[in-house]
């Protein structure tokens, strides 16, 4: 088993176990805000990420920079000026916006760096609200991505509606539920009788947690990278999440 402890955008702290036949687990995180005449998606990558908005989304995009202290504030918008992204950009982790049109007058960009405090570290950015900002925050997430399957992580005080209401399978400390994956019908036949036709959804007392496994991992993923029955029950034996607000 290999222990993992990260930083969830909100700044709480979230430990993972997981077998180590999981490999090594790329993180990402998304959040929300809102507030008076204030809404804001924000999503959490590896630093360098946006060199995918530059390089493939808007390859034609121009990017202006700012330094600030311990970050920096980046916006890249299109040629055409049909779309445009805020970046803020640590040393570890960024955190990008989106406008879907033209990049917003500098004041406005202004008001939305001010409302709001980042903080980046080897274990994850923490993004919120600045005090007397009044902003809410909600819909917080961690993901951990690997080319066999996908993690999303939540807090439980925020998300018991994605619980069903009926009992689950009860885990260790935790219930789990399984639903059917949205797959294409050849898909659904191909993989029908087997684990991978499924999600998994888990709730125990601090966190909800869903894990979605792929059949087949995307191309260069390397030969030795498979997905079989061990592998998904491995996985689903000995997952444990615990999220400390």
């Amino acid at each position: 088993m290999a222990d993992v402890v990260r930083t969830a955008p909100d700044g709480a702290r979230v430990s993972v176990q997981i077998p180590t036949a999981a490999g090594a687990l790329k993180w990402h995180g998304s959040t929300r805000f809102t507030g008076t005449d204030f809404a804001r998606d924000f999503t959490i990558a590896p630093a360098g990420a946006h060199r995918a908005i530059t390089g493939r989304i808007l390859p034609d995009a121009r990017t202006r920079t700012v330094r600030r202290s311990g970050f920096d504030l980046m916006v890249i918008e299109a040629g055409d000026r049909s779309d445009s992204a805020l970046v803020v950009a640590g040393p570890y982790h960024e955190a990008h916006t989106w406008f879907g049109g033209p990049a917003p007058r500098a004041s406005v960009l202004t008001r939305i760096v001010s409302k709001l405090d980042f903080a980046d570290s080897p274990d994850g950015a923490r993004l919120t609200g600045r005090s007397g900002a009044h902003l809410q925050q909600y819909g917080v997430m961690l993901v951990a991505s690997e080319p066999r399957m996908t993690v999303m992580i939540m807090d439980a005080r925020q998300e018991r509606d994605r619980v069903p209401a009926w009992r689950g399978l009860a885990r260790g400390d935790a219930e789990v539920w399984r639903f059917r994956m949205d797959l294409r019908e050849d898909e659904a036949a191909r993989l029908a009788g087997t684990p991978l036709e499924w999600r998994y959804l888990f709730a125990n007392r601090t966190t909800v947690f869903e894990v979605a496994f792929r059949d087949r991992p995307p191309r260069g993923a390397g030969p030795d990278v498979s997905v079989d029955e061990d592998f998904v029950n491995g996985v689903l034996d000995g997952l444990t999440v615990d999220w400390a607000a």
